[in-house]
């Protein structure tokens, strides 16, 4: 497959491009290892995927100083004004978290970043399409990822997660997260198949396309994901009314695409009635109360009403969420949200920063938008269209879902697919700076890539501590001391330390251990609302002889999660006056 830019004359500059792009998204996003789940570093390849982007965006920087020139893409102050925005939004609110606090920033300034980087190369007409292409192979791998965990006896384990109901998790532990990358990916094979340069392209790349088309279409009509499923449909009506005359004058070409289309959704559908699901799930959000989302959302509403200029603060979604759900249980019937646990985010991206970042935060990103809006017209109706259909899938994801917290991955190839709308009509301008701050331009990729790359690789090694302190059931807390020295991992680390010497303070009989553990403990819960601590705290109560002040305790965990059987019994037993443990060990067989 040839990549970017393999003329004469490639500069030095696009060849290393090249390389770390191919390590990016061929290599990178498929590292795989044991973890406990959820999202941001504690999946190991988000970690993995920044290696390259941060010598990208070096690269850009020495690429600018080396030419005395850089590139102005249109509307560059209203993209910017998100990233900065934002970082207003979140120094006014506070940073109750600063760990998460620091991720979440840097990880929204990272990908806009690599935006502009990208667009420093100066690559060509041709060299953008190439891009394009490599991203599809991505894409293709993803896909083969995907059909690996359809089948009833996967292989490669250890090495893709495997579910035991085979379910389609991708590389991102998540069946949705794949489905809005395979609708991606349907998209942008139409949209490189519609192009005036197809018919010139080699083999190899047109069997990947019609090979990805293929699979995305069979995984999409498979994965049971409305937002996927959405996806795909809207991209495809897009690309249609985008590339209109491009079809209608290869009519050979427009039939090949529908039959492979058609051939992958309806294998998709009868692989795992995929389509079916999704129908099903859409029939249940229309009926009032049956779907909990709905509650989901006005409850962040509610949040936000409480604090609508500033929000609550960056990391404070979990805590101001929680509260708010005992006051809408008084008013509402809200059956479909009140058995679940804990919220971590209100399955909307735009929500989530109205309720931590206000309006001035809504506010940023809607200038933001606007700028990518202004660029798709600035195009004309037809281009303007067809690079919609490529940025839509994960957009419209961001409204159901946070992909860009669970998987880096999504974020990195929005602003990759920006870059590419964003490369028309571009300036270049000269670079005006004194001697001084050029030093300093020069000078911060010397400093801070390193510092970026160590702090990478420590996440890692924490994230592989806390796994072999989850395997070895808690005895080695030795796992945990990278956790406890990383700014991201330490709150967990200090979460399983501190419940660690709750049960060794019970077995010895350490009262100000154990009145250490409860402080530690209750400040923890106004910040994360967790559900094991609160047993835990209660039990370090009863402990100490304060069964008043347990019993307080779960009857405020028993408001916010009323149908938790754990909280349940744990407020039936207290109510009943009796001992909710008496040794570590027994602590210990609690939790099974």
């Amino acid at each position: 497959m040839q990549l970017l830019g393999q003329d004469s004359d490639e500069s030095r500059a696009s060849k290393v491009l090249t390389i770390l792009l191919s390590l990016l998204f061929l290599v990178a996003p498929f590292y795989y290892q044991d973890n406990l789940g959820g999202e941001g570093l504690n999946l190991p390849f988000n970690a993995v995927v920044w290696l390259p982007v941060l010598f990208i965006i070096a690269g850009a920087i020495f690429k600018i100083i080396e030419s005395g020139e850089w590139v102005r893409p249109n509307y560059l102050w209203l993209i910017l004004a998100m990233p900065i925005g934002l970082y207003l939004t979140g120094f006014v609110s506070g940073m109750d978290r600063p760990g998460e606090w620091l991720i979440r920033l840097g990880v929204v300034f990272g990908g806009i970043a690599l935006w502009f980087s990208v667009l420093q190369y100066r690559l060509s007409e041709q060299q953008m399409n190439q891009l394009l292409y490599l991203l599809l192979a991505s894409m293709l791998i993803h896909a083969l990822v995907g059909l690996v965990q359809m089948i009833s006896h996967p292989l490669f384990r250890g090495w893709v997660p495997i579910s035991s109901g085979n379910r389609l998790l991708g590389m991102f532990q998540q069946p949705n997260l794949q489905a809005s990358l395979m609708a991606t990916a349907v998209a942008l094979a139409l949209w490189l198949a519609t192009t005036k340069t197809f018919s010139e392209q080699r083999w190899p790349q047109k069997s990947a396309l019609f090979l990805t088309l293929f699979l995305a279409s069979l995984e999409v009509a498979a994965s049971g994901s409305r937002v996927g499923l959405i996806g795909a449909l809207l991209a495809l009506l897009l690309i249609c009314a985008g590339r209109i005359k491009a079809l209608i004058s290869q009519p050979l070409l427009a039939i090949a695409l529908a039959f492979t289309l058609g051939t992958g959704a309806i294998a998709g559908y009868q692989a795992n009635d995929g389509a079916l699901q999704a129908y099903n799930k859409i029939e249940k959000l229309a009926e009032e109360g049956k779907d909990a989302r709905p509650h989901i959302y006005r409850i962040a509403l509610d949040v936000f009403e409480r604090s609508p200029l500033f929000g609550h603060g960056i990391g404070s979604f979990q805590s101001e969420f929680q509260k708010e759900r005992v006051t809408y249980y008084q008013t509402t019937d809200a059956s479909a949200v009140d058995g679940s646990p804990r919220f971590s985010h209100p399955h909307n991206e735009l929500l989530f920063w109205m309720d931590e970042g206000g309006l001035v935060a809504l506010l940023a990103i809607g200038i933001g938008v606007l700028g990518v809006v202004l660029q798709l017209i600035r195009l004309g109706w037809g281009e303007g269209l067809a690079l919609a259909a490529l940025l839509l899938p994960i957009a419209l994801h961001t409204q159901t879902e946070l992909p860009f917290y669970i998987s880096t991955y999504h974020w990195i190839l929005l602003t990759l697919l920006l870059a590419v709308l964003f490369s028309y009509r571009t300036l270049i301008k000269p670079v005006k700076l004194s001697l001084g701050a050029t030093a300093l331009l020069k000078g911060s990729p010397l400093f801070i890539v390193p510092i970026m790359v160590l702090f990478l690789v420590h996440s890692l090694l924490s994230q592989t501590g806390i796994m072999q302190y989850y395997k070895h059931r808690g005895t080695e807390p030795t796992h945990l001391r990278f956790a406890l020295n990383n700014v991201y991992f330490k709150e967990l680390g200090e979460y399983f330390v501190m419940r660690s010497s709750l049960y060794g303070a019970i077995e010895h009989q350490d009262q100000n251990a154990v009145l250490g553990f409860i402080e530690w403990g209750e400040a923890y819960l106004e910040q994360i609302p967790d559900i094991q601590l609160y047993r835990d705290v209660a039990i370090a109560r009863q402990n100490i002889g304060d069964e008043e002040g347990a019993l307080a305790l779960i009857d405020q965990a028993k408001a916010i999660y009323p149908k938790d059987r754990s909280i349940e019994d744990t407020h039936r037993r207290l109510e009943a006056g009796e001992q909710l443990v008496t040794s570590s060990l027994a602590l210990l067989q609690s939790e099974e």
